[in-house]
């Protein structure tokens, strides 16, 4: 068994398959990442505004002890011979069964020249060190109002006070969530002093400055580019069945729709619509397709037939510098109820829920099987 991907669904899907007692002695577990250690994704903002100085945790801290961890960069999967050819290696690692599990990137022709990207531990490095270069008062754009660039504007303004932090929307600003959550949200962002442009389509950027697409330029010292998330192109240059946008598709329980023998979960797949239209590019929805996709692949083993996936959500977290946040409460569809709790509290609130992902993966390392999840909407309720 191999698993291509150590992220949060690579790393609970090892744990689920190498601790199950009914397969211990008869199937191997290898893990295949560019790093040797784990990143926190979901810290990366933190990292690069100084908050925190590392979101690398020790790989064996959460891998099972029954687990094979090998560092390296697929370059190709060959369905056909069921091999992973590595990068700078001439020799491919085997597989009787395969999990794709290689997370989200911005692809490189997305992200405009000279704007920083903030999906890898390199990208937050590199923009920590350009924020802590800039004078008192430059301009720093963060392009794209989803979660991730809310966390991002919040937490640089929070931290470097000296700066002056612009967050431009193509729509309105969290609009994703309630009334009352959008607002609690931008009245954080004011308190915080970030300039919020909605409804500005940003089309390029240079050192100095971005372009809007009515023509007309801003100054900015520092551009963050939060928009275009796609999987990884491992699938697509493999020959594998992928949608528009790279990911690898996958039946009702994440199985490669043309190899019976590669499964996928968490951001690089896409699932039939009627058990993952509502499903988003998340930490939160990592963590159980990576446990179904292990469910699936030790029914496989085992003889039975894998059930369809069923994940939805309860909460949306967002954190909005070290001393305030948001939490949402949603449908399982995603879809935002009437709820929110704001401040101090949900602060702490998103601190515990980022803290309790690791307790999820060392739980799983412990005892298989023990994590589980939000079932997910109706077919009629999902989008």
């Amino acid at each position: 068994m191999v698993i291509i991907g150590a992220g949060y669904a690579g790393v609970m899907a090892a744990n689920r398959i190498a601790g199950d007692q009914r397969m211990q002695g008869s199937v191997s577990v290898t893990v295949l990442n560019p790093v040797a250690d784990f990143v926190e994704k979901i810290r990366l903002h933190e990292v690069a505004a100084g908050s925190r100085e590392s979101a690398f945790v020790p790989m064996r801290s959460l891998l099972h002890e029954r687990v094979v961890m090998v560092e390296g960069t697929a370059s190709r999967v060959d369905p056909e011979r069921r091999r992973v050819h590595l990068t700078g290696d001439p020799m491919p690692l085997e597989y009787d069964l395969l999990l794709y599990a290689v997370g989200s990137t911005h692809e490189q022709s997305n992200v405009p020249t000279g704007a920083f990207a903030l999906t890898s531990h390199d990208d937050a490095d590199r923009l920590r060190a350009r924020l802590f270069r800039l004078d008192p008062g430059s301009v720093i754009s963060v392009v794209g109002a989803g979660l991730t660039g809310i966390e991002v504007a919040a937490e640089i303004a929070e931290q470097h006070p000296r700066l002056a932090v612009r967050l431009l929307s193509r729509g309105r600003i969290a609009e994703h969530l309630s009334e009352p959550g959008r607002r609690a949200i931008t009245q954080r962002l004011s308190a915080l002093r970030v300039e919020m442009m909605e409804n500005t389509d940003v089309q390029r950027c240079d050192t100095s400055s971005i372009q809007r697409s009515d023509g007309t330029s801003l100054g900015s010292a520092c551009t963050v580019w939060t928009v275009g998330l796609s999987a990884p192109s491992l699938a697509r240059d493999s020959g594998l069945p992928t949608d528009s946008r790279g990911r690898l598709l996958v039946d009702e329980s994440l199985r490669c729709l043309r190899y019976p023998d590669i499964f996928g979960a968490g951001d690089a797949i896409r699932a039939p619509e009627a058990v993952a239209g509502h499903l988003r590019m998340s930490c939160a929805t990592a963590l159980p397709l990576g446990a179904h996709a292990a469910d699936s692949i030790l029914a496989r083993l085992d003889g039975r037939t894998p059930v369809p996936l069923s994940a939805g959500y309860m909460l949306t977290c967002i954190s909005l510098g070290r001393r305030s946040g948001l939490v949402q409460a949603v449908r399982a569809d995603d879809r935002p109820r009437g709820v929110i709790l704001k401040g101090r509290l949900a602060g702490m609130t998103k601190a515990q829920v980022c803290r309790m992902t690791l307790s999820w993966i060392r739980s799983e390392l412990r005892r298989s099987g023990s994590y589980s999840w939000p079932k997910g909407p109706q077919p009629a309720e999902a989008r």
